[in-house]
């Protein structure tokens, strides 16, 4: 007798991976952002564990606080333009993977295609990010810095944000 049963237990996606990669994959990525990017051996260990803590248990933020740690120990080095980019773009993958890590179940495989919009959205944001970093790193790191070129430089992120917006907001009512 055939077991009817048996014959359809399958599912077929597209390309995929088994949840606990990217995990591990996240611990890995703090762990390099730590080592490049924290001078302090303490923070380091505490960005990594922190991270640890947000892999095994994602509703205690470990995370966040990571990145938290991350920027505490930029705070006690010199500045520096390339650690300061670094760093923008780190602390914002850390952020989307953390929070992908709050929905995706262990024991889960991720389609890579549904990956798709959140590296999207975080290749956009760091297309406005980056720019804006270097133009506040040069203006801090110049030697003629002045509230005014502050306040340019604030402006030009204003108009910039209020650009972006009114063009969402127009392409939002498109499609209404």
């Amino acid at each position: 007798m055939i077991d009817l049963r048996r014959r359809n237990d399958r599912l077929r996606t597209a390309a995929s991976m088994p949840a606990i990669v990217l995990r591990i994959a996240f611990i890995v990525f703090v762990a390099v952002v730590a080592l490049l990017l924290v001078p302090i051996t303490g923070w380091q260990v505490v960005v990594v564990v922190a991270a640890v803590l947000g892999v095994i248990v994602p509703q205690s933020f470990g995370g966040w606080i990571s990145i938290a740690g991350v920027v505490v120990g930029m705070l006690m080095n010199d500045p520096s333009m390339w650690r300061a980019m670094a760093a923008v773009l780190a602390v914002h993958v850390i952020h989307v993977v953390a929070s992908l890590l709050l929905v995706i179940p262990w024991r889960s495989r991720v389609v890579l295609a549904a990956l798709w919009p959140s590296l999207r959205r975080l290749l956009l944001i760091q297309l406005i990010a980056q720019p804006l970093t270097l133009l506040v790193m040069l203006a801090f790191l110049s030697e003629t810095v002045t509230v005014a070129s502050a306040a340019i430089i604030g402006a030009g992120a204003l108009a910039t944000f209020v650009i972006l917006f009114l063009l969402r907001t127009k392409r939002a009512e498109k499609r209404s």
